[in-house]
């Protein structure tokens, strides 16, 4: 038998992603049901991200990403969508440019065009998934409520993430590396906060940020933010190895072949690997077969991930 990735650690992986985009999709309004419940912030880009990648093996995944491109692409940034892009394979760029035709075609968010494709995407089942005037949020959509208060932009994912921090202090490198904008322009950003007294600042450099949380729960009527995970990264290394899989390049002739499409693999998500706390397995001490089940050991760890 050729070399291979286990189709049960394929399908682990896969499960995991679908069990985790579901709870987040029902913390940011969308009605479904879906087990447990989101315990991490929510990233409404990633979320989008992942969901085109599975789109292909859960049909409602449609419905839910139809009813998002026509009354929620408002609150998701554009400028973000962009920067992630990037780590996504191409078949998830290609249906995010649907998504994009929708959110101009039957959204009118026109802020869409320039990522729109020609068609749009698949048009959903049902068109009331999810209700903009909902007023019940949950604390892991923090976020969303942020974007719609504050407006889309950086203003509203520095202070998410310094919030979920629950008072500690951050670097511009460390909010950039979670909200994928680059470290002058968090810096820029936050100095602004930070005079508006929105934020606070240590007033040395390198200069970190916080944000009370007392004083922003009473604003928030919220007593508790969920932590920041990085999503995007964990879900850009989901979708690269699932498009793998369905591309037949998880198999190989010999283990050699195989071993070094891994490396490839591994080594253009080593970053986020390191920022999920997932040691990437490193190929001169795993030869052949050893890198093989040691990159199918760092599946399951992200399938575990995922779903903790």
């Amino acid at each position: 038998m050729s070399p291979r990735i286990s189709r049960a650690v394929i399908d682990r992986v896969r499960q995991a992603a679908l069990v985790s985009a579901w709870v987040q999709w029902r913390a940011l309004g969308v009605r479904l049901t879906a087990s447990g419940r989101a315990h991490w912030i929510v990233d409404p880009e990633a979320l989008v991200l992942i969901s085109l990648a599975l789109r292909e093996h859960e049909r409602r995944l449609e419905d839910v990403l139809a009813s998002w491109a026509r009354t929620g692409s408002g609150v998701l940034s554009v400028q973000r969508v962009k920067n992630l892009q990037s780590r996504y394979p191409r078949p998830t760029g290609e249906r995010l440019a649907e998504f994009a035709q929708m959110a101009v075609s039957e959204g009118g968010d026109y802020r869409w065009r320039g990522m729109a494709g020609l068609t749009p995407g698949p048009r959903g089942r049902d068109r009331t998934l999810r209700d903009p005037r909902s007023k019940a949020w949950d604390p892991a959509a923090l976020m969303v409520r942020m974007r719609l208060g504050i407006g889309v932009g950086l203003s509203a994912d520095i202070l998410t993430y310094l919030l979920s921090l629950r008072g500690a202090w951050a670097s511009a490198r460390a909010i950039a590396e979670a909200t994928d904008y680059s470290v002058y322009s968090i810096r820029r950003a936050a100095d602004k906060m930070m005079e508006a007294g929105l934020v606070e600042g240590t007033g040395r450099k390198p200069v970190e940020y916080r944000a009370d949380p007392k004083a922003w729960s009473q604003v928030l009527a919220q007593d508790d933010v969920p932590p920041w995970r990085h999503w995007s990264q964990a879900y850009a290394f989901v979708a690269d190895f699932l498009a793998q899989a369905e591309a037949g390049a998880l198999q190989a002739p010999s283990a050699y072949l195989l071993s070094s499409r891994l490396r490839d693999l591994i080594e253009k998500h080593q970053d986020g690997l390191r920022l999920i706390q997932i040691a990437p397995p490193v190929a001169s001490r795993r030869p052949g077969e050893e890198y093989i089940a040691a990159v199918e050991q760092v599946a399951e760890n992200i399938a575990r991930w995922m779903t903790s």
